[in-house]
């Protein structure tokens, strides 16, 4: 709690040193380089697929089973969701279902990790190396999850992370997080984030 009032006392209600203290921890234990803490993560979705440089049309691969703020981040951007069918053991993406879905339209692959549980990243990486495709990883239910010694958030391109506060871990309200290796998409999202500065 007196964190909590410390906070509110502060004035720094939603940016200043608390949150650039939580960025820091953020990256200290995804492993990503970069992390910028947004207002939710659909905000930090709608702003990564910005990122893209995408045209009305264009096309993300998406799973079926996810929860509807994952397509409402792509159409937000006038992009058209790719439904990929989960396997029925994980109800993650199925990647081998990713490739016949591929057209000259198709700009990214959103993956979304699940139940704590990541996505069978290596072939949805290959498939996204073969085709010149930008890799985003939905982490917001799966803070913390494993895949092959590295954390989620630093398996793609750019990952969004939700603190909603029914997920894995929420704050007071809404907010969310964006990890990254990449200097463009931090910087992008950064700018986004704050009215274009």
């Amino acid at each position: 709690i007196d964190e909590v009032v410390d906070s509110l006392r502060s004035g720094w209600i939603t940016t200043g040193p608390k949150v650039k203290a939580l960025e820091e921890e953020i990256k200290a234990f995804s492993g990503a380089e970069q992390v910028l803490c947004v207002n939710s993560w659909t905000s930090g979705a709608i702003m990564m697929l910005r990122w893209l440089g995408v045209k009305e049309g264009d096309e993300v691969i998406v799973p079926a089973h996810t929860y509807i703020a994952t397509i409402l981040a792509i159409s937000a951007n006038d992009l058209t969701p790719v439904l990929i069918e989960p396997e029925l053991s994980t109800y993650l993406i199925d990647s081998t279902k990713i490739e016949e879905k591929i057209t000259k339209r198709t700009k990214a692959i959103m993956v979304v990790h699940l139940y704590g549980r990541a996505v069978d990243m290596d072939p949805v990486l290959l498939i996204a190396k073969k085709y010149g495709l930008k890799v985003i990883e939905d982490s917001a239910q799966a803070h913390g999850a494993l895949y092959k010694g590295k954390r989620t958030g630093s398996l793609g391109d750019a990952s969004g992370f939700s603190f909603y506060p029914g997920k894995n871990l929420g704050c007071l309200g809404d907010g969310g997080a964006v990890t990254t290796d990449d200097g463009d998409i931090a910087n992008i999202v950064r700018s986004l984030a704050n009215y274009g500065t």
